[in-house]
């Protein structure tokens, strides 16, 4: 965990702190660095940081009720959003879609699908449904 949050500039002695939107931030680090290629994700720890920040930079978002109406939008690669008030959330990525319900990749949940978790799971009881958007950094 660590690791996470250090990528996104948190010092984790400093405090304790949400990670699975620094999971995120890492995971796709390291996928550029492999390919030697600059990171295009939002530096940050903050679920909704990301989604606003995302939508201020022009990166393609979509919004549930969309894939609602058209589940193919939604790809593996993409980034999900959930929001659980103000400016708090989860988040993770999308590895494979059947219909609307999806095969995730989350830090900071656990089997049950906390937000407050104890590692990275797996997880396929989520649905386009329970989320705010997806954001898209180029799956195509």
């Amino acid at each position: 965990m660590d690791q996470f949050l250090r990528s996104v500039g948190l010092n984790p002695a400093a405090g304790s702190f949400p990670w699975c939107a620094a999971f995120v931030y890492w995971c796709f680090d390291q996928a550029s660095i492999a390919l030697s290629i600059k990171n295009p994700v939002v530096k940050t720890a903050g679920v909704v940081e990301h989604w606003n920040l995302a939508g201020s930079r022009g990166i393609h978002r979509l919004s549930v009720e969309e894939c609602l109406d058209e589940p193919s939008l939604v790809k593996p690669g993409m980034i999900f959003i959930i929001t659980t008030g103000g400016i708090h959330g989860h988040t993770g990525m999308v590895q494979e879609v059947r219909g609307t319900a999806l095969t995730t990749v989350e830090g900071n949940t656990n089997e049950g699908g906390s937000r407050e978790g104890i590692g990275v799971f797996r997880r396929t009881t989520r649905t386009i449904a329970a989320m705010r958007g997806f954001i898209d950094y180029g799956t195509e």
